[in-house]
């Protein structure tokens, strides 16, 4: 049975620790035990997309020098980090908006076309966690299916605009299914429909392909804006840090709906986020290590007859529909957090792609 985001957040809330504790329970204890935080030895999260080999270490130490700086807005940070950002992808500071995470930021877009109201086009299942802000800010939807490949529909979105169409959402890789449209398809996509409807592309996996952003084309492109997190390559899914990339007359208008924009940003983030940039070799190691796991993955599901989806992201679409067992009930006993039921026709769920060990263990546990 499907589970809505909101309630599966709370029955994940910091693996063991939330089984017991509420969050506000959890921070109250005089002395809590912040090790529940990262060396849970009982449960293994697979359910959050979240790097399984934690922060780098240079970023580590580049956000404890940083706490000595609590006390003062230092703007520095902020600057450098966009001029880093700006660099990395091939486009200057303006083109920057940074935010505590990439979910703002698909909220604070979501804000700026519903102004007058409209209409909003997504594909499903999808990370549309900005859809029910839409829905109580008056717009209406709809929802394209995905396709027989599993493939976000470009084409039946294109049909179902609206003269009142003011946004379409595409997820590439898109989460939950992994699947990776091409630069190409996009272009292609978005030089076909109106250049007053925004178009925004959330990459919050793009890094885990070989396939080049979108971002050198958004002053090509007026009515592109692109998202991007640290919260899975970096492992700052806690820390908290996401940037948008657009054209600088698009970042303006954003950056109006924002008391202080950038402001709820850590000092101690921003420091972290810009040593994490350089530390390449805590990079490579993340990626090499998500294409060994993904690879286990893949051929463990394929030996039990289980159907995937290929994947370009740091987790496995599946189907359950040949899986014998209770699954859910197996994850639950064996202190596994591993996601829900997306599509009901073909069982089709996700995991996240852990440690070697801890994918060893779920299929030792689960099959």
């Amino acid at each position: 049975m499907s589970i809505n985001r909101r309630d599966w957040l709370k029955t994940a809330f910091l693996g063991s620790a939330g089984l017991t504790l509420s969050p506000l329970e959890f921070f109250a204890k005089e002395t809590p035990n912040f090790n529940l935080l990262k060396k849970d030895n009982e449960t293994i999260r697979l359910c959050f997309n979240e790097n399984p080999f934690g922060t780098s270490p240079k970023a580590l130490e580049a956000m404890q020098n940083s706490l000595r700086f609590s006390s003062l807005y230092d703007f520095k940070f902020a600057d450098i980090l966009c001029e880093k950002l700006a660099e990395i992808n091939q486009t200057k500071k303006e083109n920057i908006l940074v935010s505590a995470g990439s979910s703002f930021l698909l909220e604070l877009i979501t804000k700026y076309v519903s102004i007058n109201k409209g209409h909003f086009i997504i594909p499903d299942p999808s990370f549309t966690i900005f859809e029910p802000i839409a829905e109580f800010l008056g717009m209406s939807k709809s929802v394209i299916p995905l396709n027989d490949k599993k493939k976000i529909d470009l084409e039946k979105m294109k049909s179902s605009i609206q003269k009142d169409t003011k946004l379409i959402y595409i997820c590439n890789p898109n989460n939950p299914t992994g699947d990776l449209l091409s630069r190409q398809e996009i272009e292609n996509f978005i030089k076909s429909i109106p250049n007053n409807i925004i178009v925004l592309v959330d990459e919050a996996y793009i890094e885990f392909t070989t396939q080049k952003s979108l971002s050198d084309l958004v002053d090509v492109y007026k009515n592109l804006i692109i998202t991007r997190t640290f919260s899975k390559l970096y492992g700052f899914a806690g820390a908290r840090l996401g940037y948008a990339i657009g054209n600088p007359k698009l970042i303006v208008e954003l950056k109006k709906l924002q008391s202080w924009s950038g402001a709820e940003i850590s000092v101690t983030t921003m420091a972290g986020a810009i040593a994490g940039m350089e530390d390449k070799e805590f990079i490579s190691k993340v990626l090499d290590n998500n294409q060994k796991v993904k690879d286990f993955t893949i051929s463990e599901f394929s030996k039990r007859g289980i159907k995937t989806i290929p994947s370009s992201a740091n987790f496995i679409y599946f189907s359950l529909e040949n899986y014998k067992g209770e699954y859910f009930k197996k994850l639950k006993d064996a202190k596994i957090l591993g996601g829900k039921t997306y599509e009901q026709k073909g069982k089709w769920t996700r995991i996240s792609l852990g440690t070697m060990e801890q994918m060893q263990k779920y299929f030792e546990v689960v099959f």
